[in-house]
């Protein structure tokens, strides 16, 4: 789908937002890159009385789905619609990680890029670095980044409400950023541009690898016959979830915690028959899990392995 023209009479530079009914303004809305996070994020947005006046993405299929969801947007590629993004005092750079640098280089040389305009991306690895070209034309930078995972494309206005935002700002830009937030119905939370790395880190800790944990224990009650292992897991992964975010390791249950080692030792044994890889999250988790938790006996086996006779050579092969 091309950008749908505008008449010749008409110039972005002269529309103004309206203004709010409590007499607040309403801050337009530029969206470069329409997948799940970007999308969800502007129609959230839109909902909140903040227009989505211009989308541009790469493919066709995109700029049809774009055109579905913000029917009055100028929807086209870069060149086509970049009167548009300038024109928009919010432009959210909702692209891959390692996609943010060019794609704002490619903004700015297209003259999409205005002094004062909020260029915000939605990455929650990048600070404020990725978008030096836009500093570079005087906009005011900002990282965006809702905690909370977006599977499918999410067009639901609410889908933020309550949800954490890491937000990282130029200086004079953290004001509006938190206003963007708090429109959504998000909490602000302030992020140091040098702690990024390690902010995105505990997130795919806690939100990736839990997902990652869920299909092993799924798949593994699936090989044990358990036919609906969904359903069998959901309570003990719910309550586990709560306490431990409430509780920290006190919360922590189980063989391990206990000292049970010939328990432990039987799991290994049953796990490394049916898939190698998930005995091996296992080794490392009951690690981390001794450590933490101030476990019992198999705490002494944390870099080792469990054996007949208590602990076995440190990880490297496998249990025979």
């Amino acid at each position: 789908m091309t950008s749908r023209p505008r008449p010749a009479h008409s110039s972005p530079a002269l529309e103004r937002p309206e203004r709010a009914p409590d007499g607040g303004r309403r801050e337009t809305v530029g969206l470069v890159g329409a997948g799940r996070a970007g999308s969800a994020v502007a129609l959230a947005l839109a909902a909140a009385g903040h227009p989505v006046v211009a989308v541009t993405t790469r493919s066709p299929l995109g700029r049809e789905r774009a055109a579905a969801m913000f029917p009055d947007a100028r929807i086209g590629a870069v060149p086509q619609v970049a009167p548009w993004l300038r024109a928009a005092e919010v432009l959210l750079v909702a692209v891959p990680d390692d996609a943010i640098a060019p794609v704002t280089a490619e903004l700015v040389a297209a003259d999409a890029v205005r002094a004062e305009q909020i260029l915000a991306h939605l990455s929650g690895r990048h600070g404020l670095g990725v978008l030096a070209a836009g500093a570079s034309v005087g906009a005011v930078r900002v990282a965006l980044h809702p905690i909370m995972t977006l599977p499918d494309a999410v067009r639901n206005p609410d889908a933020f409400a309550g949800v954490s935002f890491g937000i990282t700002a130029d200086p004079g830009a953290e004001a509006r950023a938190r206003g963007l937030v708090a429109d959504v119905g998000g909490v602000p939370l302030l992020i140091e541009d040098g702690r990024r790395d390690l902010y995105h880190a505990a997130l795919v800790l806690g939100g990736n690898f839990l997902t990652s944990l869920t299909v092993a224990a799924r798949e593994t009650l699936a090989a044990a016959g358990v036919a609906d292992p969904g359903v069998a897991l959901a309570p003990l992964l719910r309550a586990s979830l709560d306490n431990a975010l409430t509780g920290g390791w006190p919360a922590a249950t189980g063989p391990v915690r206990r000292g049970d080692l010939g328990t432990v030792r039987a799991h290994l044994r049953a796990l490394d028959a049916v898939d190698p890889a998930v005995a091996d999250v296992y080794r490392a988790l009951m690690a981390y899990t001794t450590g933490g938790a101030g476990a019992g006996r198999p705490a002494r086996c944390a870099r080792g392995r469990p054996t007949a006779r208590g602990c076995g050579r440190p990880h490297g092969g496998r249990e025979r």
